[in-house]
């Protein structure tokens, strides 16, 4: 570190516990790159945070929860990831320019590989802001989507505005669905891909699952947005019975490697990302668990 170096940063509240600074600053040291990155907790004056950051000349930053949709009115322009999520979480400075972005969905498809989901059904449960960014870019490659909920107004209102938007069909191309035993069986019965975006099975209520036993099938891939533990209760089933799981702290590498190729122009070292991000997750005492099982 030296009077040059850049900065680069994550803004929220609360981010004491991001793993963020860890993974960035993994890769930046494994590609010998004179930039730093690190949290700052925002907890009122997004506005001035932001034109703070533009003054100083920031590199880029990531957005976090409560700022996702706030931040988009502070910025001058918007990628086209931002405006069909409408959401932001990186924010490349160019020259002056604040531009905002969304790298939450590639970060789904690059965790569970494009193979995985390109004209095969894709079964998303919940429908908050994890399920939304899942959704937008899945619609460009499955060839079906069922959203379930278990407020069905919610599910319903995701599955019309994605349709609308992208010039989908509803109810043949994408469904809205309650999240119940029976519906759940129903979508599963036409999808290869399923992906938990909700918070069940999260750390401390670790003995819960969103799918009834039984519903789950070899042939499955099964996503869960969350990572803490690692793996959870649904992927742990899913594994016992054959099928490929993945984590959410895929997501989160792959989408800090696609907003590290935004700031910096280079391919991201996700080996070096995997590896701090593990790390930095069993220092804080959390869980530990696969992150990735093929059978």
């Amino acid at each position: 570190m030296d009077g040059s170096t850049g900065l680069c940063c994550l803004i929220g509240n609360p981010v004491r516990h991001s793993i963020s600074p860890q993974m960035h600053n993994a890769a930046f040291q494994a590609l010998n790159l004179n930039l730093v990155y690190l949290a700052f907790q925002v907890e009122d004056g997004l506005g001035e945070a932001v034109k703070g950051l533009r003054s100083l000349g920031v590199k880029g930053f990531n957005v976090t929860i409560p700022y996702k949709v706030s931040v988009m009115d502070h910025l001058d322009a918007l990628d086209d990831s931002a405006l069909r999520i409408g959401a932001v979480n990186t924010v490349l400075n160019r020259d002056g320019t604040l531009i905002g972005y969304n790298t939450d969905g590639r970060g789904f498809i690059r965790s569970i590989g494009i193979e995985n989901i390109k004209d095969r059904g894709l079964t998303v449960l919940g429908a908050g802001g994890a399920a939304r960014a899942i959704v937008y870019e899945s619609a460009r490659y499955a060839s079906r989507i069922f959203i379930l909920n278990r407020t069905l107004s919610r599910a319903e209102a995701l599955a019309e505005e994605v349709a609308s938007r992208l010039g989908l069909s509803l109810d043949t191309e994408i469904e809205a669905m309650p999240l119940n035993p029976g519906s759940l069986r129903k979508a599963l019965e036409h999808s290869s891909l399923l992906a938990n975006a909700t918070p069940i099975g999260m750390y401390p209520r670790v003995d819960e699952s969103p799918v009834p036993e039984g519903l789950l099938r070899r042939d499955l891939t099964v996503f869960d947005a969350v990572y803490n533990p690692l793996e959870t209760r649904l992927l742990r089933e899913a594994r016992l019975i054959g099928a490929t799981t993945v984590n959410g702290l895929e997501m989160l590498i792959h989408q800090g490697g696609e907003a590290f190729k935004i700031w910096t122009g280079l391919d991201p070292p996700i080996e070096a990302m995997r590896s701090a991000a593990l790390k930095a997750l069993r220092g804080h005492g959390r869980p530990r668990g696969a992150w990735r099982v093929k059978p």
